[in-house]
């Protein structure tokens, strides 16, 4: 697998495959918890700590509650 976004340490394998499945599944998961967009992002980085992910998922935060529009 090569992956469009990678950290230098990460794995080139099908795990990224795995860790992605589970993470967007978890994205649908917890907007239902989170009373907004701030919520949601930091239930998201208390799950997956770490991943270097913030203006992505600032965005997606923002976009899953309704406090953003897309596209």
């Amino acid at each position: 697998m090569v992956p469009g976004h990678l950290a230098p340490e990460a794995a080139t394998d099908l795990s990224g495959v795995a860790h992605t499945k589970v993470y967007l599944l978890a994205f649908e998961e917890e907007p239902a918890k989170a009373p907004d967009a701030a919520a949601l992002k930091a239930a998201m980085e208390a799950r997956f700590p770490g991943l270097g992910m913030g203006i992505a998922l600032d965005i997606g935060s923002k976009v899953a509650k309704g406090e953003m529009k897309w596209g």
